[in-house]
């Protein structure tokens, strides 16, 4: 008998369910006094990856601040789920933690896709005043009433740019390529609107498709593309920063709801801090970085036709609308009224 994803995703409970918590309140026992509690914290990159490394921060002040009374196990590089799988999880309630994003959430509330939008955002303090003002705040409260996931922090990965087998000056170089996309909605209307052939594959599978020929190129931003080392397998990368990726850390409203107040308390701060503090600071320098090495090692283009994207992303801002309806366009309204601020 076939068994779907979301049955299989269910009995994952068995492997990744956190230890059910007690109902006494931490705030009428000391730290030493409570029960231990694991949590899973499931992500899709290798772990060299910046985000990797924030989760690791992450989960050892959670463990301080409790004093050895929650331990979280990272499971990183989708040894559990992929992207879209462990937001997946998350509604389902057998998956504690993970890092994923608005676009992925917009599988499921076509609104939450706003953010995928390509060239919606102008620059990171753009970003910024949306994530952290009120268009933010509003994400998050429709995220948990609507899905059952709780944002600890929306955060930020980068622009993205294209890495492929031949050189890209304009939108017209896309045409007829097989380009891999995330399995996002969004994603694969860009490609089509640019005449690309779009694939949806795991990102943990682009480096052999590349390799292969199932894919001639993909997009992402440039720290991925280097710590992945999907470069090998391509020889070109073009800064069309087309789409802002935010990568954010999420889990599963019903887990945080079990957990004892003191312990969501100290998740939630410690959450804050990793990505909204020390992840924005390093993930901008990672970015340069991560650039200038893509420039030593592939041709890079850092001054592509940008004008030739912007004029054949119409169909993907009308699609966002059509399917979203007016949640979504209040959303794209409000942040280019935030761009403009």
């Amino acid at each position: 008998m076939a068994i779907s994803r979301r049955e299989l995703i269910k009995a994952g409970a068995t492997v990744v369910g956190a230890a059910v918590v007690g109902a006494t309140a931490l705030s009428r026992r000391s730290w030493g006094q409570t029960p231990p509690i694991n949590l899973v914290f499931s992500h899709h990159v290798p772990t060299t990856h910046l985000i990797h490394g924030v989760a690791e921060k992450f989960a050892g002040k959670v463990k301080e601040r409790t004093n050895g009374a929650v331990t979280i196990s990272i499971r990183p590089a989708s040894q559990l789920f992929n992207l879209r799988t462990s937001a997946e999880a998350l509604q389902l309630g057998t998956l504690d933690l993970c890092w994923t994003d608005l676009g992925t959430l917009g599988n499921w509330q076509p609104q939450f896709g706003f953010g995928s939008l390509p060239f919606l955002f102008n620059d990171y303090d753009h970003v910024k005043r949306v994530l952290y003002g009120p268009i933010g705040q509003r994400v998050c409260k429709d995220a948990k009433d609507a899905l059952g996931v709780e944002i600890l922090s929306l955060g930020a990965s980068g622009f993205r740019v294209f890495l492929s087998k031949k050189p890209i000056q304009t939108a017209d170089d896309v045409r007829g390529l097989r380009l891999r996309v995330p399995e996002i909605p969004t994603w694969v209307e860009m490609a089509k609107a640019l005449g690309a052939n779009p694939t949806p594959i795991p990102a943990g599978e682009i480096y052999t498709a590349l390799q292969t020929g199932v894919v001639d190129a993909c997009e992402a931003p440039a720290d991925y593309l280097v710590s992945s080392k999907n470069y090998e397998v391509a020889g070109f990368a073009t800064r069309t920063h087309h789409i802002f990726t935010e990568v954010s850390m999420m889990a599963s409203a019903r887990r945080m709801a079990s957990l004892p107040a003191a312990v969501q308390k100290v998740i939630r701060d410690v959450a804050v801090e990793a990505v909204q503090k020390e992840m924005w600071e390093a993930n901008l320098k990672a970015q340069e970085s991560a650039w200038t090495e893509l420039a030593k090692l592939i041709k890079a283009n850092p001054n592509p036709d940008i004008a030739s994207f912007r004029t054949k992303m119409g169909p993907v801002i009308n699609g966002f609308v059509a399917r979203s309806g007016a949640k979504g366009k209040a959303l794209v309204e409000a942040v280019q009224a935030a761009g403009k601020a």
